[in-house]
């Protein structure tokens, strides 16, 4: 019996030991972790700073009627393009016609009596050569036709009323646009200063924004620094238009008009970029972003925002150097529309960084590095 326990402790210790042993190896064999590692994305970048802005038309106005009567016809639809010149609404003309005719009757009669008046006048000249009649007819004759001058003149001037008069009963487009909705129905009875409709130039639109006046000062330091300074800093501006699922369309504008002056309440300088919109893509009244660029940074190093992770130090990325993990603590610039952020500070163009999955790596690990492409897809 005894000899039989001292071989069976025996047997059990050897198992124990080849079960360890295999364990071991399989733990050694445990493969690595992959995680994705890519280099920075080496690129000249434009510094910019952004502000909210509105579009104008390059001319709006206000289509009124400037004499009264029943307005008898609309030649417009909403939104209708139309060219300077056009005649846009008919108020009735009857009645401005008629002034028009006893205008130029007016006119005619005026210049018949100045006719009769300087005949008389040449007959009593000479007449008064014989002394014929007196000097008081003579005075008399002469009184008379000035009269008649004046009352051409009269009669012009009444005859240039009544022409305006009837040109305002048919209102004409003073420049080329789109009109909007026309608020007098046909049949309506009109009086001067009523309006009817609104007339947009929309060959070149306008982009307002406001600017604060310390980034304007500073931002015309950094230009300057580039040696890029003028009266207008930003030159060249991109307008950004955003539609409902938030994709964007730019467009280039030219800074034409920076204020003098600050407003005192708000801290803030006026500004305007004028944008070519030759197709009309671009309406009156939409909001949009105002892209400024003032400085640009030659070969900056960038990665993609999704990379970088934040803690209470700031701003960090996980470096790969000997497939080993190590934290890195990193100073970041500007982020680019393609959601790449610059790194200014703790990151080599020829370092290595985990582009994703930053929640599961951890400093000191051994990874299997893969490596990808910079930019984003």
């Amino acid at each position: 019996m005894k000899n039989k326990s001292s071989i069976i402790i025996p047997a059990a210790l050897i198992f124990l030991s080849m079960f360890s042993c295999a364990n071991d190896q399989e733990t050694k064999q445990v493969p690595l972790q992959k995680f994705s590692v890519a280099n920075p994305e080496v690129r000249d970048i434009v510094y910019r700073l952004e502000y909210p802005g509105y579009l104008q038309s390059e001319r709006i106005v206000e289509i009124i009627a400037r004499t009264e009567g029943f307005l008898i016809e609309n030649k417009i639809k909403p939104g209708q393009k139309v060219s300077e010149g056009d005649v846009l609404f008919i108020i009735e003309p009857k009645t401005y016609e008629d002034k028009l005719t006893t205008a130029e009757a007016a006119l005619a009669t005026a210049k018949s009596n100045l006719v009769f008046a300087q005949s008389s006048l040449d007959r009593i000249e000479e007449a008064a050569k014989s002394n014929a009649v007196s000097q008081i007819d003579l005075i008399q004759a002469q009184t008379n036709v000035d009269l008649c001058k004046s009352a051409i003149k009269t009669a012009e001037a009444q005859l240039s009323i009544a022409q305006t008069q009837l040109g305002y009963c048919y209102i004409k487009a003073p420049c080329n646009g789109r009109v909007s909705k026309s608020t007098v129905d046909e049949g309506n009875y009109v009086k001067p200063q009523t309006q009817l409709t609104t007339l947009y130039k929309e060959d070149n639109m306008y982009a307002i924004f406001t600017i604060e006046a310390s980034n304007l000062i500073w931002a015309q330091k950094q230009a300057k620094s580039q040696g890029s300074i003028n009266t207008k800093p930003f030159n060249t501006v991109d307008v950004i238009v955003a539609d409902v699922t938030g994709e964007t369309e730019i467009f280039q504008g030219e800074l034409d008009y920076l204020s003098p002056s600050a407003d005192l309440s708000t801290g803030t300088v006026d500004m305007r970029a004028v944008i070519k919109n030759p197709k009309n893509e671009l309406n009156n009244g939409v909001y949009v972003k105002i892209s400024l660029p003032y400085k640009e940074t030659k070969d900056a190093v960038l990665v993609p925002e999704s990379s970088i992770g934040s803690d209470q130090s700031g701003r960090y990325i996980y470096v790969v150097k000997d497939d080993t993990v190590r934290y890195r603590n990193v100073k970041v610039g500007q982020l680019e529309r393609d959601n790449m952020r610059e790194i200014t500070l703790g990151l080599q163009a020829d370092e290595l960084y985990i582009t994703e999955a930053l929640t599961r790596v951890r400093n000191g690990q051994a990874i299997n590095p893969v490596l990808e492409s910079t930019k984003q897809k």
